[in-house]
């Protein structure tokens, strides 16, 4: 038995061809878009990016090439569902769907090209998640700040941060083009009594990529609290040692800037969360990542029902992508409520955090199970 009939081949070939001209299309407005802004805000910043040796067009490039895969990733889980109803409403206007009906192929059998296509982009979109823009990420940030005139180069208003290790870090300022902390300071307390054991101060810490710790150029100092007695020895630290952190600038960067999952793989946001435990904001993220990619795959499943049934009606697909665009407010709606409630800590975050996607995939697979009725 053929897995994939001669009809499954051409209704995925016109999915694909579909699905990357709609990709190319949105992909292409966003940056025209964006681009208007951008070349703004460089023009004005055009002798610091010279002075730097950088050509500023050449710059702006590289900024575009490494923030594509950030905006598919978002765009994914619309343009899916989008090239499926077009994709699916165009064969319909060329009278291709009702032959194979009429010949006795399940209106479910025609969908599942569409709907593996749609798992096979969500998996595409976890593999690059997880080994592509983590790197990737870090070269963008560095182009943002480039680009963009009213990105800081030093940020002095950092929230504490609890590390992996233990300790809690608190800064005067980062410098994320040079990923170097002024005036650090890193509290070790006892989880029993939650007195202080040890603190380490630094002039300034650096982080050595090829070593992966971070340095301390100027020396620091270690005031270790003696427990049974009053006082504390003042021990010096010499240049060049490493600081006592687990976590890396990427880590750090996230939690002091942005607090966002969209540059870090799965791996990278569990040490994160696990290192802010009482931080339901950080779980929701941590599960996010993988609830995101399951996105593009159940909109696309969505969509497959609300393109029969409204091609069966009238021949345009202006309709479907209307009720794909509900849907998917709907959806991501839902996401951001979660969020919020997580956020309140009144509720299970990794509950939380899975819901829309229970319930929309639930909704999903009854849509298609009454697809041939």
């Amino acid at each position: 038995m053929t897995l994939f009939r001669r009809h499954d081949r051409y209704v995925l070939r016109a999915f694909w061809v579909t699905f990357v001209a709609v990709l190319l299309f949105f992909t292409l407005i966003v940056i025209v878009l964006d681009a208007t802004e951008r070349i703004r805000k460089l023009s004005r910043n055009w002798d610091q990016v010279a002075a730097r040796g950088q050509h500023p067009l050449l710059v702006l490039g590289e900024y575009y090439l490494t923030f594509l895969p950030f905006l598919w990733m978002k765009l994914l889980a619309f343009c899916a569902p989008a090239a499926s109803i077009f994709c699916l409403s165009r064969l319909n206007l060329r009278n291709e769907l009702l032959p194979l009906a009429s010949a006795g192929v399940p209106v479910r059998r025609i969908a599942l090209p569409i709907a593996l296509s749609g798992l096979v982009i969500a998996g595409l979109v976890l593999a690059v998640q997880e080994t592509v823009v983590p790197p990737l990420n870090r070269r963008y940030m560095r182009l943002a700040r480039v680009v963009m005139r009213n990105s800081p180069d030093r940020v002095t208003q950092v929230p504490h941060y609890h590390d992996p290790g233990g300790g809690r870090l608190s800064m005067q300022a980062y410098l994320p083009l040079q990923q170097r902390m002024e005036a650090v300071s890193i509290t070790f307390r006892d989880p029993a009594t939650g007195g202080m054991t040890d603190q380490f101060r630094f002039p300034e810490l650096t982080w050595d990529e090829e070593q992966g710790a971070w340095r301390a150029d100027r020396g620091g100092s270690r005031s270790p609290a003696v427990r049974d007695r009053p006082g504390s020895q003042l021990t010096l630290i010499g240049e060049g040692e490493s600081a006592p952190l687990q976590a890396s600038a990427a880590l750090i960067e996230l939690s002091l800037l942005a607090r966002m999952s969209a540059g870090l793989s799965y791996g990278q946001m569990s040490r994160l969360a696990e290192a802010n435990p009482d931080s339901p904001h950080l779980a929701v993220l941590k599960h996010e990542l993988l609830t995101a990619p399951l996105a593009t795959f159940i909109l696309t499943l969505l969509s497959l029902p609300l393109s029969f049934r409204i091609s069966s009606r009238v021949k345009s697909a202006i309709p479907g992508v209307i009720g794909m665009l509900v849907i998917a407010g709907l959806y991501f709606g839902a996401q951001i409520l979660v969020g919020r409630m997580a956020r309140a800590g009144e509720f299970n975050p990794v509950v939380l955090a899975w819901l829309p996607t229970v319930i929309f995939g639930s909704i999903a697979i009854a849509a298609l199970a009454t697809m041939d009725d």
